[in-house]
C-alpha cells in the first residue's frame, strides 16, 4: 500500500538520522511505537504474512482514520439535521400548490368557477356507464355549461360541439391481456377554432364518468371542471389562435379506455389532432404530476417546462408505470397505441388511500390544487395552439426526453441520448481509473487490488445481509398476522426497516474494520457503537409494538381516512351441461379482500366471514367460475363465499346461441346473442383438442388472459341493441364433453338492481374502516 510504502520510508529516513546524530536525534515516543508497529498485509490481514498489533483504543489505521472523524454526537446530529432540513424541504415544496401574486384577472383561469363545476359533477353521485347519471344527468349539465360558454365566446373563435355515440372492440395487453367491446357510449366533443378554421389541433382529454359506489371527484370530475373553464379562458380571449383546441369528455373511460378509443378511431375531428394532454388521477387533490411523455417527441416536453406555470415532473414515474408495477392505466395509452398521437399524461397523485372510494369527494380537493392545474393546463394549451411545432410535429419524432423538476421550481429537461452519453463517461472514466490503478507495477499502487475488491466484497455483502435481515422481518411480521402496520403509520416503515437495514450494513462494515483498517475512512464518525445500539433499540422497540398489534393498518377518521377495500358481489351462479340442463345451482355474497391482510382484520367483527367459507375453484371452469369484473383473478389468491339467497334483477340477462355452421376450412362457428346490464364479462375457455382461431371481436384474432382462458369486457350506453358476436373453433380432436364452455357474467352497477336486502345487511356490519364496494350480479355457464 502507499501507506505502508511511506512509512517504511520515513523508518530508514529515521534510522539513518539516529546514526549520524546519536542520542540527540531520537525521535518522539509516539512516531517511535508507531513506526515499529508491523503492516497488515491483505483483507482480514491474510495474503502476506506481515501482521500489524492492535494498540488498545483499536488498529494503528483505524485510530489514524478516527482521528480526522467527528464525534459520533455529532455527526449523528449533523446526519439527523441533514435529513429533517431535506424532508422539511420536499413537504414545503408539495404543499407549495401555488405561488401567492396579485388577485387573478380577466384571461386566467378561476379557480373558484371550477370549483362550482366540481360541486354540480359530484352532486350527481356516482357515474358508471350506462347509468342515467352518466348519459343523461352528467351529459346535460356539460351540454348546458358549454352553450353558456359558447354565448360569452370572442368572435375571433368559433365554436363546435358534437356528442358522439361510438360502439366498437378492440384487445389490449393490459392486466394480462383480454378484449373490449362497447356499444352505444358517450362522448361529449367541443372544438375550439379559429374563425376561419384550421388544419391542426391539439386535445385535452378528461372523463367524467366514475367507478361504482364512488363520486368520481378526483377521478376524474375536477379536470372536466378545470376542462371547461380553460376552455371558457381562450373561447373569451383577444388573442387569436393558430390552431384548434379540441375538449374531449368522454364518458367510459372507468371501463377500461373505451371512450377514448371510440374517438381515436372514429371521430372525424381526431385526424386533426397532433398531440394531446390527458388529465388523470391516482389520488385526490394535490400537485398533479407529469408521468408520462411522448412516445419521443422532446419537443412537447420542452413546451410543457416553457409553458407551465407551476412545474411538476418526473421520468422516474414514467418509467415505474411504464415498467408495468402498477396495475392502472389511462387514456395515454390508447391515444399512442391506436392514435399514433404524442402526449404529456398527468395526474393528481395526493392522498392515494381514498382513490376509487366514497371518500373522494369535492370538499377533499384544495382550491389551490384547482388554480394550479388551471394554470398549467391553460398555459400549455396555449403555448401547443399557438406553436409553429404542432403542424409539423412529424417532423420532431426524434428521441425521448429525461426531465425532472426541483422542488417544483422549474423543470430540468435533456435529451435521454445526452443522458446516455452522460452516463457512458462515467462508466468510461471509472474503467480508465481503475484500470489505470490495478495495472500499475506492485510498488507504486501496493495492495490497491486487494483494497478494492475487499471494499466492494464487503459493501455488496452489506447490502445483501440487509435485504436479509429486512425480508427475515416481514415475513415474521407476515406470519403473526401484523402485515401493513404501516399502511396507517408511515414512520412505523421507517423506524423498522429503515432502522433495520443502516444497523446491519454499519454492522457488517463495523465487522470488517476490525480486520481492515481502510473501512474506517468511509465514516464521518470516529465510532459508530452508539449509533448502532440507537438504531437496534429502535428497530427492536417498533418491531415488538408491530407484534403486539398497537399500529391497526387502517383508519376511519374522517379528516384523513384510510380504508381498506372490500369487493361484494351477491351472486346467484348456474351451470349448464353439453345438453342445456342446469346441472348446479348456487347464490352467495362473493368476497374480495383488496390487500395483503385478506379478511384476517374483518372476521372479529363480521364472524361468518372466516376462512371455513373459502371460495374454491371450479376447475372445469373459465377463471374458476367466479363472476371477474376485470381479469384480475391472478393478483387476488383468496377470496370467499358467504352462502345467501338467489338474486332476481328486474332486467335479467339473456345468452343464446343462435347458430352453429361448419366452415369450408373445417372449424366450427358459434354465433351469440346476450342483452342485460350495461356491463357484463364472457369468459370462454377451449376444451383440449380445440382451439380458438377467429372471432369477431377486437381484430379478429382472440387474445388469451392469464391463464390461458379468454376474457371480454362489455359495456354499453343507454338504448343498446342487443349483443351479438362470434367465435370460431378449430376442432382436432372430437371428446364427449364438448369444444368450449364459455360463460357470461352481467353486473348491475347502478340503479335498484344494485341492491339486494342481504347485501345491504352485510355491509352494515363492516366497521366504519372498511369501504365495501357492493353490487348484484348473476353468472351463467354453458357447454357447446
Amino acid at each position: 500500500m502507499e501507506w505502508g510504502s511511506e512509512s517504511a520510508a520515513v523508518r530508514r529516513h529515521r534510522v539513518g538520522g539516529e546514526r549520524r546524530e546519536g542520542p540527540a536525534a531520537a525521535p518522539p515516543p509516539e512516531r517511535e511505537a508507531r513506526a515499529q508497529e508491523p503492516l497488515v498485509d491483505g483483507c482480514g490481514g491474510g495474503g502476506g504474512g506481515r501482521t500489524r498489533k492492535r494498540s488498545p483504543g483499536g488498529s494503528g489505521g483505524a485510530s489514524r482514520g478516527a482521528g480526522t472523524g467527528l464525534s459520533e454526537a455529532r455527526a449523528a446530529l449533523g446526519l439527523a439535521f441533514y435529513l429533517l432540513a431535506l424532508r422539511t424541504l420536499v413537504q414545503l415544496s408539495l404543499q407549495q400548490l401555488v405561488l401567492r401574486g396579485a388577485p387573478g384577472h380577466r384571461g386566467e383561469f378561476d379557480a373558484l368557477q371550477a370549483r362550482d363545476y366540481l360541486e354540480h359533477i359530484t352532486s350527481i353521485g356516482p357515474r358508471t356507464t350506462g347509468s342515467p347519471e352518466n348519459e343523461i344527468l352528467t351529459v346535460h349539465y356539460l351540454l348546458e355549461q358549454i352553450k353558456l360558454i359558447e354565448v360569452q365566446s370572442n368572435s375571433l373563435h368559433k365554436i363546435s360541439v358534437d356528442v358522439q355515440r361510438p360502439t366498437g372492440s378492440f384487445s389490449i395487453d393490459f392486466l394480462g391481456g383480454f378484449t373490449s367491446y362497447y356499444d352505444n357510449i358517450t362522448n361529449v366533443v367541443v372544438k375550439l377554432e379559429p374563425r376561419d378554421g384550421a388544419q391542426h389541433a391539439v386535445l385535452a382529454n378528461c372523463h367524467f364518468d366514475s367507478v361504482a359506489n364512488s363520486p368520481g371527484a378526483s377521478d376524474d370530475a375536477v379536470s372536466c371542471s378545470v376542462m371547461l373553464e380553460v376552455l371558457h379562458v381562450l373561447s373569451t380571449s383577444s388573442e387569436a389562435l393558430h390552431h384548434a383546441v379540441i375538449f374531449l369528455f368522454n364518458g367510459a373511460e372507468e371501463n377500461v379506455l373505451q371512450a377514448s378509443h371510440g374517438f381515436i378511431t372514429q371521430h372525424p375531428w381526431a385526424s386533426l389532432i397532433r398531440a394531446f394532454i390527458n388529465l388523470e388521477a391516482a389520488g385526490v387533490g394535490g400537485k398533479e404530476l407529469v408521468f408520462q411523455t411522448g412516445p419521443e417527441n422532446p419537443w412537447l416536453v420542452q413546451a410543457y417546462v416553457s409553458a407551465a406555470k407551476h412545474p411538476f415532473a418526473s421520468v422516474v414515474a414514467q418509467e415505474v408505470f411504464q415498467s408495468g408495477i402498477i396495475p392502472s392505466d389511462t387514456d395515454f395509452r390508447i391515444y399512442r397505441d391506436f392514435g399514433n398521437i404524442p402526449g404529456i399524461d398527468l395526474a393528481f397523485i395526493e392522498n392515494g388511500y381514498i382513490y376509487h372510494t366514497k371518500y373522494d369527494t369535492a370538499d377533499r380537493i384544495l382550491t389551490d390544487s384547482i388554480q394550479r392545474a388551471g394554470d398549467n393546463i391553460l398555459a400549455v394549451l396555449k403555448h401547443l395552439a399557438t406553436s409553429d411545432m404542432l403542424a409539423a410535429a412529424s417532423k420532431y419524432r426524434h428521441g425521448n426526453m429525461v426531465f425532472f423538476d426541483v422542488l417544483g421550481l422549474f423543470v430540468i429537461a435533456y435529451p435521454s441520448r445526452i443522458g446516455s452519453i452522460i452516463n457512458y463517461m462515467v462508466v468510461m472514466g471509472v474503467v480508465l481509473y481503475l484500470g489505470k490503478k490495478l495495472l500499475q507495477p506492485k510498488h507504486k499502487t501496493g495492495n490497491y487490488k486487494k483494497d478494492f475488491l475487499c471494499g466492494l466484497g464487503i459493501t455488496l455483502i452489506s447490502w445483501f445481509t440487509s435485504l436479509v435481515t429486512v425480508l427475515i422481518i416481514a415475513v415474521f411480521i407476515s406470519l403473526i398476522g401484523q402485515s401493513l402496520s404501516w399502511y396507517n403509520h408511515f414512520y412505523v416503515s421507517v423506524c423498522l426497516y429503515g432502522t433495520a437495514t443502516v444497523a446491519k450494513i454499519i454492522f457488517m462494515h463495523t465487522l470488517a474494520k476490525r480486520f481492515y483498517y481502510m473501512i474506517n475512512f468511509i465514516y464521518l464518525a470516529k465510532s459508530t457503537k452508539k449509533t448502532m445500539l440507537t438504531l437496534t433499540l429502535v428497530c427492536a422497540i417498533t418491531f415488538l409494538l408491530v407484534c403486539s398489534g398497537t399500529f391497526f393498518p387502517y383508519s376511519s377518521n374522517p379528516a384523513n381516512p384510510k380504508p381498506k377495500r372490500v369487493f361484494l358481489q351477491h351472486m346467484t351462479r348456474t351451470f349448464h351441461d353439453l345438453e342445456g340442463n342446469a346441472v348446479k345451482r348456487d347464490s352467495g355474497i362473493w368476497i374480495n379482500g383488496f390487500d395483503y391482510t385478506g379478511i384476517s382484520h374483518i372476521t372479529p367483527h363480521i364472524p361468518e366471514i372466516n376462512d371455513s367459507i373459502r371460495a374454491h375453484c371450479e376447475e372445469n371452469a373459465p377463471l374458476c367460475g367466479f363472476p371477474w369484473y376485470l381479469p384480475v383473478h391472478f393478483l387476488i389468491r383468496k377470496n370467499w363465499y358467504l352462502p345467501a339467497p338467489e338474486v332476481s334483477p328486474r332486467n335479467p340477462a339473456h345468452f343464446r346461441l343462435i347458430s352453429k355452421e361448419q366452415t369450408p376450412w373445417d372449424s366450427i362457428k358459434l354465433t351469440f346473442e346476450a342483452t342485460g346490464p350495461s356491463h357484463m364479462s364472457f369468459y370462454v375457455r377451449a376444451h383440449k383438442g380445440s382451439t380458438l382461431s377467429q372471432w369477431s371481436l377486437g381484430n379478429g384474432t382472440p387474445v388469451t388472459s392469464k391463464g390461458g382462458d379468454y376474457f371480454v369486457f362489455y359495456s354499453h350506453g343507454l338504448q343498446a341493441s342487443a349483443w351479438q358476436f362470434w367465435i370460431e373453433v378449430q376442432v382436432s380432436e372430437e371428446h364427449p364433453e364438448g369444444m368450449v364452455t364459455v360463460a357470461i357474467a352481467a353486473h348491475y352497477l347502478s340503479g335498484e338492481d344494485k341492491r339486494s336486502p342481504q347485501l345491504d345487511a352485510l355491509k352494515e356490519k363492516f366497521p366504519d374502516w372498511t369501504f365495501p364496494s357492493a353490487w348484484v350480479c348473476t353468472y351463467d355457464l354453458f357447454v357447446f
